[in-house]
């Protein structure tokens, strides 16, 4: 029980230290580029109209925000290959498609 206690306790230390490694602007980004591909799976012609507007509002939040940040952060981080990589890997079709 102590091992399974202390490997828990590993595990968690390093994906916080994992997390704090990555900018707060890329973390963002993630979330955004998240949520967008989210909402962007929601679409569905059976939806109710009021539903159907909430899902769009939230794409439209989203995916403009990690479209934008997309652009931003590509040009900060071109010389940094390990966050670049991060972008890249959380950049979705959805954020890369939007309008």
């Amino acid at each position: 029980m102590k091992i399974l206690m202390i490997l828990v306790l590993c595990l968690f230390s390093a994906l916080t230290q994992a997390k704090e490694t990555i900018p707060q602007d890329v973390q963002a980004f993630i979330h955004n580029a998240e949520d967008c591909k989210h909402f962007a799976g929601e679409f569905d012609g059976g939806l109710n109209k009021a539903r159907q507007r909430e899902i769009e509002r939230s794409v439209v939040k989203y995916c403009k925000r990690a479209q934008s940040q997309l652009k931003t952060l590509s040009v900060r981080y071109k010389d940094d290959a390990k966050i670049s990589e991060i972008i890249r890997s959380n950049t979705n079709d959805s954020v890369i498609s939007f309008r």
